[in-house]
């Protein structure tokens, strides 16, 4: 047994040794303490030692370390800054390396231009040195709703030792998490205060691979509250803010608005338009403004607000227009969790409207949308952000978001071109909002015809889940030629796969890859040839079937008549690393520009 955990340490030690020359940087040692003390007050403090391996580790990544903090209700003290360079010498941080500056997300912003962003500048740097930083900020009482905090674990470079160490007075319940690794606290009592303390070692540096999951739940991370999520809302919804009070201003805006407007769809689209369009969004960290919330009317007078600010003030002018409208905060499904109430957690603050002619629809007080956001929802928890009642709902439909294409077309003898589009898009593709005011957006949905070239768009019919349209085309100059051949594109539609921008895959992947939501695509294209002419590349039946997904492809000619066949159907949004080969393979296909081009050729 012994040599067994002799062997295991080895091969561990050899790991850290493999990163540690292969990474630009290495944490040695990180720690990160919270305290909440018995007042009510808060105290984090931060050390880390990083040993740089490369001259990028300090010209471009670790030169600087940059600590936010609002001096309205926060100290910030540096206990120690130091570079123990390769011969040993230290070189203790000079003064001038200590710099205060407004953080950038706070530029332009009066209300927060009291924040301070103290930079760091770490000094005697070279190939080998480490840093040693040591920091606390603290929090007067009342500040930090409760002690509560979401740990990503992993670092941009790997970590040797990780330890994090909550303080709480004793009988303070704290709940906390752990996901993606098997460990747990050690639980000590001194005096009045009961400490947790989480040691986690050999962590890999963040994978640096685009399309990650953005919820970041493959990632091991920790998180914890000495609120439950009811308390978290609870301390937050009991501001004047939730009063959601107009002035006389705001009101006969939104009587304006309603005047002009024909229906509650539409006047919810035109005063979302205004707040999200014609006033400045501040993405201020609400942790830097202890969740302080103004109200509407100070929003509204200063133009501009933080996504929580807007969303409340867009809530206050929809009540007073007579819709139904109550904000709403989104949080990862995996991660949720009632007794732990982590407002970090939080990816997003949505308002839930209820029109009276239309369905429940969720919608930005941020960016306006062509469709209901409820259908980028799936697998997230939804709770109600107002102090009258607790609301929660787990949204778990699968939505199937089809897009269905097909069309018919003739090629005269002049190499024009002449036919009729039907295009169904469903769900999360469905641009709803826009056809519902505009039929002719419909002419901006197919790609690889000019809207010049489209004689006629018709809206067949057209709801929330689904929207139905007709375009009949003509197109004198379709075909790119090169002696005798001629190429021509097939139309796509690009509220389809078109709209991911997927055009390359590396052949390797690490991490999860995920798409921005599931989809059915299909298309089934009738050509009629011109006499006299060949097609040169038709494509045999290629199928495909997965666990995630099935692909078929074909082109297949009959006497003058060329059939296309395609379709794509990715079932769900994360493809495991296990299965990113076939997911490669089949947008690889899906993707190849031959099998999305007719090549003709003159007899």
């Amino acid at each position: 047994m012994k040599s067994i955990f002799i062997l295991f340490i080895t091969i561990f030690s050899v790991g850290l040794i493999a990163q540690e020359k292969t990474s630009d940087a290495v944490f040695e040692k990180i720690v990160k303490e919270y305290t909440l003390n018995a007042d009510g007050s808060t105290e984090f403090h931060y050390y880390k030692k990083l040993k740089l391996n490369t001259h990028y580790s300090f010209n471009r990544l670790y030169g600087e370390t940059f600590i936010v903090y609002n001096p309205a209700y926060q100290t910030l003290k540096i206990n120690k800054s130091q570079t123990t360079q390769m011969d040993g010498n230290v070189v203790k941080a000079p003064e001038n390396s200590f710099n205060e500056v407004l953080p950038r997300f706070a530029r332009n912003v009066p209300n927060h231009n009291g924040l301070r962003e103290l930079v760091v500048t770490h000094t005697g740097l070279e190939v080998g040195a480490v840093i040693e930083l040591d920091y606390s900020v603290k929090s007067k009482a009342g500040f930090m709703k409760g002690l509560m905090a979401d740990e990503v674990l992993t670092e941009s470079s790997p970590v040797m030792q990780k330890q994090i160490i909550i303080n709480v007075p004793k009988g303070k319940e704290l709940n906390f998490k752990v996901i993606n690794l098997r460990t747990g606290p050690k639980i000590t009592e001194t005096g009045k205060t009961t400490t947790y303390t989480f040691n986690f070692s050999g962590l890999k540096e963040d994978s640096h691979e685009g399309h990650q999951p953005g919820d970041k739940t493959h990632q091991p991370r920790m998180f914890f509250s000495t609120l439950t999520f009811a308390g978290a809302i609870s301390e937050i919804t009991n501001q004047n803010a939730f009063d959601y009070k107009l002035n006389e201003e705001m009101k006969d805006v939104v009587k304006e608005t309603k005047d002009k407007c024909s229906s509650d769809l539409e006047l919810v689209l035109k005063l979302q338009k205004i707040v999200a369009e014609e006033m400045n969004s501040w993405y201020v960290p609400p942790v830097y403004s202890g969740y302080n919330i103004r109200t509407g009317i100070e929003t509204w007078n200063s133009n501009g607000g933080t996504p929580c600010e807007k969303t409340l003030l867009l809530a206050g002018l929809l009540r007073e227009a007579g819709v139904h409208a109550k904000p709403v905060m989104v949080v990862p499904s995996k991660l949720y969790n009632e007794k732990i109430g982590c407002l970090p957690l939080a990816e997003n603050i949505l308002l839930q409207v209820s029109p009276r002619d239309r369905e429940l629809m969720y919608i930005s007080a941020l960016k306006s949308a062509d469709q209901n956001l409820v259908f980028s929802l799936n697998n997230k928890t939804i709770l109600l952000f107002e102090p009258t009642k607790q609301y929660v709902e787990s949204l778990n439909e699968k939505f199937e978001n089809k897009v269905i294409t097909n069309g018919s077309f003739v090629i005269g003898d002049d190499f024009k071109i002449a036919g009729n589009i039907e295009t169904s898009l469903t769900e999360a593709t469905n641009p709803y909002y826009k056809i519902k005011f505009d039929s002719s957006y419909l002419k901006s949905v197919i790609g690889g015809i000019s809207k010049k070239e489209i004689l006629s768009c018709e809206v067949i019919n057209s709801a929330q889940y689904r929207s139905l349209g007709k375009l009949v085309i003509e197109s004198k100059n379709p075909f790119k030629s090169q002696g005798d051949y001629f190429f021509w594109e097939i139309p796509v539609n690009k509220k389809g796969t078109e709209s991911w921008q997927i055009s390359y895959l590396n052949s390797e992947r690490f991490t999860p890859y995920v798409v921005p939501f599931p989809i059915n695509e299909q298309y089934s294209y009738t050509i009629t040839l011109p006499s006299k002419t060949n097609l040169v590349n038709p494509i045999e039946l290629k199928e495909l079937k997965t666990d995630f997904g099935e692909l078929v492809l074909s082109t297949s000619v009959e006497g003058n008549k060329v059939t296309v066949k395609r379709m794509l159907v990715i079932n769900r949004p994360v493809i495991s690393t296990a299965e990113y080969p076939a997911f490669k393979e089949m947008m690889d296909l899906w993707n190849e520009k031959n099998f999305r081009t007719l090549i003709l050729k003159n007899q």
